[in-house]
């Protein structure tokens, strides 16, 4: 009896043991399956920058180091000769969130330092919320100074369930150089294995497939006359009364020119009669005033509207365009949704309200405080709640003893002061382009509205604007991404407002995979794509490189995305050109 006993143990032992075992090989499996170049062993083809890394700032160098390495055959390089003030050089990387929800995230890196002062070198790590930053460490009060061999240093924090990003890196502040290398991560106490890239070659089957799939395009110039490969339109977008136009950088001659052709065809073919951009609202409404009268400068009007992808030939063409438009019996009236900048408001508040009156008197005041609020923006110090609900008072006593019912547009611009207080940054502005973009429709309940705004704003997924509209309008929203695979593009870098070229699509993107079946220009319907699910696009649902610029030059262009779940339709062209600015 004793003996089956023991053997009775041995056996649950046994289980037990393989329960174990079978627990950490899924766990193994759960978190081996996301590239990370967690030992900055893959840079972007051409450049001594990490995939999948960014890197910055000026005048910190952050580049890859063949020399001095941890145990692989690269590190990453910080160094410094500048001892400014609130200057500092990083990397970063976003974590894949779903492995790491409800526990306990633990980040390992080394750090060798030589003659680091007036500052640190240090890692980080951050995990945020729809609201912001829940939870940060970035080592200032334990970081690496002075001249150190290989130190292993580490954070660990506890991430929350309502993440929605994490994110690390490195980082040095002060003077002075800093390796780092070997970085390792644990959610509760398993290490996350970081898997090689893929390297993916399409095989002819699935080129096939896609070249049967796809609406050739025949060109993206808006002077064409025959316009029957975008007759497909018809059929997609059919009653949809929100049309988004995307781009992957905001400064592609051939994406702008190709919008502006879509945007013409809606126009007179679909019934569409509202343009709304990603520009400042209360400038885009005095652009449409040059659209419906004859007296403005459309050139001066561009370039009040906050940002140089307005201030482009192919943005004055289309604006042109829409002039010449409106003097029919159909019109297309210019708007924006865009809330940065409160200037612009504020000039309305001051044409709209009574000179004389009390309320009017508030105005000096309101600019004052909002000059303040400016000025700790641009020093990058913190706001306090104490400023903001100052300015909050003063608006409410504006609002007070002004009608709303026959006054919407002042109130508008009273919402869009607010929202540029509460925040302009990352997704609070997601938020608020939303909301005023809603506004115009609830202004224009009737009308048809096409949206151009950068394919990070209009997208499905994450917490931005699109995500917002498609939560109030759900089938009256369709997306249209835009990418390109080679060429250049207008963009903010170490040459300033300049033309840039594109990085090479890697083996393994979207664009790499688009390039491939010799088609200059298409659209590709991603809903059907999804719907399909054929063996031969199995690699369209995954979740691959796609490039991601917008305004400022990088060296990595590339991130990870699924194209499927982020847009209903992508179009590609296959080479692009930079934007054409216009002259000061």
């Amino acid at each position: 009896m004793r003996y089956q006993l023991r053997l009775f143990k041995s056996f649950q032992e046994i289980k037990r043991n393989l329960f174990l075992f079978l627990l950490i090989c899924i766990s193994h499996s759960i978190y081996s399956q996301e590239f990370l170049n967690l030992d900055f062993e893959y840079e972007i083809q051409g450049t001594d920058t990490p995939e999948l890394w960014y890197v910055g700032n000026l005048p910190y160098t952050v580049k890859l180091d063949t020399i001095v390495t941890y145990k692989s055959l690269k590190s990453l390089r910080i160094k410094s000769d500048t001892n400014s003030e609130n200057k500092f050089g990083y990397s970063s990387i976003k974590f894949p969130t779903q492995y790491a929800k409800g526990k306990t995230i633990e980040l390992i890196g080394r750090i060798k330092t030589k003659s680091v002062r007036n500052g640190y070198a240090g890692i980080w790590l951050t995990t945020n919320n729809n609201k912001g930053v829940i939870v940060a460490d970035n080592m200032n009060d334990r970081g690496l100074t002075g001249t150190n061999d290989w130190q292993k240093v580490s954070i660990r924090l506890s991430v929350d369930k309502s993440t929605t990003k994490i994110t690390f890196g490195s980082l040095l502040t002060g003077k002075g150089t800093a390796w780092f290398d070997g970085f390792e991560i644990y959610i509760d106490g398993i290490k996350f294995n970081d898997v090689k890239p893929k390297n993916v070659e399409p095989t002819k089957e699935e080129l096939d497939w896609l070249k049967q799939h796809i609406y050739p395009l025949n060109t993206y110039d808006p002077n064409t006359i025959d316009n029957k490969d975008l007759e497909i339109l018809d059929e997609l977008i059919g009653t949809t009364k929100v049309v988004a136009l995307g781009e992957n950088t905001h400064g592609s001659s051939e994406i702008f020119k190709m919008k502006h052709r879509i945007i013409k065809y809606l126009a007179q073919k679909k019934g569409f009669n509202i343009f709304s951009g990603e520009a400042n609202m209360p400038k885009s409404y005095k652009l449409n005033n040059y659209i419906i009268g004859d007296n403005d400068n459309p050139i001066e009007l561009l370039k009040e509207l906050g940002f140089f992808i307005w201030r482009t030939k192919e943005v004055l063409d289309m604006v042109k365009w829409m002039k010449q438009y409106s003097k029919s019996n159909r019109k297309i009236s210019f708007t924006g949704f865009d809330m940065q900048f409160y200037q612009g408001a504020i000039k309305e508040l001051e044409n709209k309200i009574n000179k004389r009156s009390d309320t009017y008197k508030l105005i000096p005041q309101l600019k004052s405080k909002l000059s303040a609020i400016n000025i700790q923006r641009n020093q990058k110090r913190q706001i306090s709640d104490e400023n903001k609900i100052e300015i909050y008072h003063l608006l409410n006593s504006i609002k007070k003893n002004v009608s709303k019912s026959n006054n919407e547009w002042l109130f508008q611009n009273i919402r869009m002061i607010e929202q540029s207080v509460d925040g302009n940054k990352g997704f609070q502005r997601d938020k608020y382009m939303a909301e005023n973009l809603l506004w115009i429709k609830n202004q224009n309940p009737k009308s048809k509205i096409i949206v151009w705004a950068h394919n990070g704003h209009i997208k499905k997924t994450g917490n931005v604007m699109g995500k917002h509209l498609l939560n109030s309008l759900g089938n009256d929203y369709l997306t249209i991404g835009f990418t390109f695979n080679k060429g250049s593009y207008t963009a903010v870098g170490k040459n300033g407002l300049s033309s840039y070229k594109a990085q090479e699509s890697p083996a393994g993107s979207y664009e790499y995979f688009f390039k491939q079946i010799n088609t200059p220009i298409f659209l590709l319907d991603l809903r059907q794509v999804k719907q399909q699910n054929s063996k031969f696009s199995k690699w369209l649902l995954d979740k691959l490189l796609f490039r991601d610029i917008g305004a400022l030059k990088t060296d990595n262009e590339f991130y990870k995305t699924n194209l499927t779940e982020d847009f209903d339709f992508i179009i590609f062209i296959n080479e692009s050109s930079n934007s054409k600015l216009l002259l000061d």
